[in-house]
Order: structure tokens, then C-alpha cells, then sequence
């Protein structure tokens, strides 16, 4: 049986996410769900994308959820105004990794490839968004700005067929998320964010979730 694998939050972390997919022998028969957030902040987002764009140029599984730094990306490309926003939270080091000035000298195909991220994806196993599902809405998948942006969320398991909802977006501590995947059943949420581009005791890892086997793998940040 091929593996789900779940990753959260790079943000330009090239060397970890490539020191992890090492440690979990990553096969072209998995199957990667990137919980968005795939650049920004760390120094190498251009290589972050090299390798998930020479993925899906092989046919291998590949899912791609958009972050809120990949729609402040699309903003700028939209709205030149919109592009001091981006640079602020971490945009600039983006730009620097592609060696240009302004979202719109990033080639072509590296938009179209972040323009062709999903809001959220569902299998057996779990529901999976960058942020949050707002489950005041009749429909919990219609509010695109809970699943770029919210922090909190109060979910119903009836409505989500007892799956749990996996996310990253909000930095958490290793032990907290070790509790969240030893009681999914209770919380029936599960965050995968561990602040890789963020210090202090507790944090500074990339994460891979393996929902099929409720459990995962760590990686200290080497960027």
C-alpha cells in the first residue's frame, strides 16, 4: 500500500525538507500532501519548489494546499500594492532566492505552478487545509479565508465524518502535537506546524504525518 505523507509550513526550508524526506525513505509510489506555506522566511523557497515541480513532471502523487504566504504571493502578482504586505512576512527572502526584485520577474512557470494550489484535500484517512475550516457555514468548505488565515476552529466530527481535520498555519510545540496525534480521536484535529523557521525550546522542526499510521517524523531545521 503506497503512503500519505503530510508536510506543513517549509517556508523555504530546502536542506530540512530534503533531509527529511530522506529520513522517512521517501518512494515515488507516496503519495505528498503539502499542507501549504511552501515559501518565505527560510533562504531557499526557489529549490522547494524545483523539487515538488520535477515531482509532478514525473507523474508521482502530489498534492499542494494553498498557505496564506502563497495568496499574499498572488496578491502582490494581482496588486503591485499589495506587495509590501508580502515582502514584510517574509516575502523578501523569496525574492532573493529567485535573485529578482518583484513577484512578477519570478518565471512563469513557478506561478502557475503556485496558482495551481487546491484550498483543501480529502481522502479516508483525514481532511487536510493550511489554516482552519469554518464550521458556522452550512457548507465548511466555502470559506476560503478560514483556510488561508484562522487560527482556531471548533469542529464537528459529525460533520467531517469523524475525520480528523489536519492542518498546520499556528506554530505548536513538539509535546502538543504529539498529544493532538495520541488523542486525534478526542480533539479530531491535528496540527502539524512545528515553527520550522522559528526558534525556542520546543520548535525549529519540519514535520511528516503519516495519517494512515497516526503517527510521525521530525527533522531539526539544518537551513
Amino acid at each position: 500500500m503506497s503512503r500519505t505523507i503530510v508536510i506543513s509550513d517549509i517556508h523555504g526550508c530546502f536542506l530540512t525538507l530534503e533531509k527529511l524526506l530522506h529520513k522517512i525513505d521517501y518512494k515515488p509510489t507516496d503519495h505528498l500532501v503539502i499542507v501549504g506555506d511552501l515559501i518565505d522566511r527560510g533562504p531557499r523557497s526557489k529549490e522547494v519548489l524545483d523539487l515538488f515541480l520535477a515531482i509532478r513532471a514525473k507523474g508521482h502523487p502530489l498534492t499542494i494546499l494553498r498557505g496564506n504566504h502563497e495568496v499574499m504571493l498572488l496578491d502582490a502578482l494581482r496588486d503591485q500594492e499589495a506587495e509590501p504586505r508580502f515582502i514584510r512576512a517574509g516575502g523578501d527572502a523569496t525574492l532573493h532566492s529567485f535573485g529578482v526584485k518583484q513577484v512578477a520577474d519570478i518565471p512563469s512557470h513557478y506561478l502557475d505552478f503556485i496558482k495551481a494550489t487546491v484550498n483543501y484535500y480529502e481522502d479516508d484517512d483525514a481532511i487536510y487545509v493550511h489554516a482552519a475550516l469554518n464550521f458556522e457555514k452550512e457548507d465548511i468548505f466555502e470559506d476560503t479565508y478560514s483556510m488561508y488565515w484562522v487560527r482556531t476552529m471548533t469542529i464537528d466530527p459529525v460533520r467531517t465524518g469523524g475525520k480528523p481535520v489536519v492542518h498546520g498555519h499556528t506554530p505548536t510545540m513538539l509535546t502538543t502535537i504529539e498529544q493532538m496525534i495520541a488523542n486525534k480521536n478526542k480533539h479530531h484535529r491535528i496540527n502539524i506546524d512545528n515553527g520550522c523557521v522559528f526558534g525556542g525550546e520546543g520548535f525549529n522542526h519540519l514535520l511528516a504525518y503519516f495519517p494512515q499510521t497516526n503517527h510521525f517524523v521530525v527533522q531539526k531545521n539544518c537551513d
